[in-house]
């Protein structure tokens, strides 16, 4: 078992996406590296132990999908998390995990993962 609540994590993951996508909607500023959206995954990327930062990616990497708005919004962070981060390997290894651990299984393989491992 795990002392996570994943089903939360996956909806928190999800609903922080879709409110930063509505309130960057129009404007021109890079609406990933700025806002409390972002301010919330780096929180979340530093102070969760190994297993949350875990279930935290995977939950970020789940939306990694066809090309939409989520998508793209979600591979950016993720990018953002993995360049940020250069004090703190682990979080970098982790990021490296949850992309390696899905690109192995059979294909097809979602588009968003691909580009974001690509990238």
């Amino acid at each position: 078992g795990t002392r996570y609540n994943v089903p939360l994590m996956n909806s928190l993951v999800l609903y922080t996406a879709v409110h930063a996508i509505m309130q960057n909607a129009g404007q021109d500023k890079n609406p990933v590296t700025t806002g409390a959206s972002m301010e919330i995954f780096l929180k979340l990327s530093r102070d969760l132990d190994t297993e949350g930062r875990y279930l935290l990616l995977n939950a970020i990497a789940n939306q990694l999908r066809f090309p939409n708005s989520h998508t793209h919004y979600l591979s950016c962070v993720l990018l953002f998390l993995f360049q940020s981060t250069q004090d703190k390997e682990i979080v970098r290894e982790q990021i490296t995990r949850v992309l390696i651990e899905r690109l192995i299984v059979n294909k097809p393989h979602p588009w968003g993962l691909l580009i974001t491992f690509i990238e």
